[in-house]
């Protein structure tokens, strides 16, 4: 899998930022990740990944975290991105747009009605 093209990980007021952009900014939001995400994000930004190859690279990174909570951070991680469709790994994005709608003036009058 890999990160979606439209997403752009900012340094603001001190902070980590993940910002959607163009279309993807309709269904994603921004996202504030921590330094250790933050690095884990440059590692994933570039290149295919997996989440063992996410694990394997924050062991080799970080010392004292176990292999156990790596793992379980990483899936919790990716988890998030995926829900926020963020990930390209197949999952179709939702359709967003405008829908117009044709109402008689017998409609239009009910809805008015229901708004009082």
């Amino acid at each position: 899998m890999k990160l979606k093209k439209d997403l752009v990980l900012r340094k603001i007021a001190g902070e980590n930022i993940v910002v959607p952009i163009g279309k993807l900014s309709q269904i994603s939001p921004m996202m504030q990740i921590t330094d250790s995400t933050a690095w884990l994000w440059q590692q994933m930004k570039d290149e295919d990944f997996t989440e063992d190859s996410l694990v394997q690279k924050v062991m080799q990174h970080f010392s004292g975290v176990t292999q156990e909570q790596a793992q379980k951070d990483i899936h919790d991680f990716l988890d998030l991105l995926d829900k926020n469709y963020m990930l390209e790994n197949g999952r179709p994005e939702p359709k967003v747009g405008v829908a117009k709608i044709k109402l008689t003036k017998e409609q239009a009058k009910m809805i008015e009605k229901g708004k009082k």
